[in-house]
């Protein structure tokens, strides 16, 4: 910490160091939060206490509504202490509120990505406008997650996944509107993942781009283990050929162990070796 900010020797501890701490512990920082925070962020030390710790400490707890939020985030964010809140992201709050964000939202994407309002101002206007154009609904998660999307990336990068999915077939509204947080993913994953869902004749572009969630999944521990479990059961007959994969894809882990694994591993012991295996059989 002193390597990082050697002018901490430099300053009074009674005056300059233990008010800051006394003031963080008296709105509930333990001392283990407070050495987490500090450790990662010696800025908090060098930054005024009336002029920036307890101005950012009032700011966050009126948009998160509690202390112990407050805590939680500037654990993962210890920069929000040591900067003017209201110059930096008030603005952008009011744009959100203007144009009907709740601040119950307001305050999920504080808590979700807080760096992200740190973009520049004619930046966030022009991403909040672009999902505003494309009808969210200021109240529903969809519209946060999208203007997450936009503002996590280059607009080159943006276009150069909305080509990508293109390429593959789907309609802008496909590619966005239905499940923002499908820009996020990487490249290399849309093209596996694409490569996977149209190479089968009984899978196809419609399958995913109607259920555009399932892009979220991973191909390697979801998609392809439990495709090639089902592919067995149905050549047993043990399962209705057509069976909605998108369903079982979606099931948490232990319902699909129970439904698909357990019921059958009896009548066809192979089937737990071949999701254990990630091995795609047939297709």
């Amino acid at each position: 910490m002193i390597s990082c900010r050697p002018q901490l020797l430099s300053s009074n501890p009674d005056k300059s160091l233990k008010p800051k701490i006394e003031f963080l512990r008296s709105v509930g920082f333990s001392t283990s939060d407070l050495t987490f925070i500090l450790s990662k962020n010696p800025d908090v030390f060098t930054s005024s206490l009336d002029n920036q710790i307890v101005p950012a400490y009032g700011f966050l707890k009126g948009i998160l509504g509690s202390g112990e939020a407050v805590i939680l985030i500037t654990k993962r964010a210890p920069w929000l202490l040591h900067n003017d809140l209201h110059k930096k992201i008030g603005l952008k709050i009011g744009a959100l509120r203007d144009h009907g964000v709740p601040d119950s939202s307001i305050s999920a994407m504080i808590k979700m990505q807080p760096r992200l309002f740190l973009a520049h101002s004619d930046r966030f206007t022009e991403a909040l406008m672009k999902v505003k154009a494309m009808d969210f609904n200021p109240s529903s998660s969809s519209f946060y997650l999208a203007l997450f999307a936009i503002l996590g990336m280059s607009k080159s990068k943006w276009e150069e996944k909305f080509e990508l999915y293109r390429s593959f077939g789907w309609s802008d509204d496909d590619i966005f509107k239905k499940q923002p947080q499908i820009m996020n993913i990487s490249k290399d994953k849309i093209r596996r993942m694409m490569d996977f869902f149209l190479k089968d004749p009984g899978l196809g572009l419609s399958i995913v781009s109607s259920r555009p969630a399932l892009m979220m999944l991973s191909l390697e521990k979801t998609i392809i283990p439990r495709y090639s479990v089902i592919h067995v059961l149905k050549s047993y007959g043990l399962v209705n050929k057509d069976v909605n994969l998108s369903t079982i894809w979606k099931m948490k882990e232990n319902k699909f162990l129970d439904k698909y694994i357990i019921k059958y591993q009896e009548k066809v012991p192979q089937v737990l070796q071949v999701y254990q295996g990630k091995t795609v059989v047939g297709g």
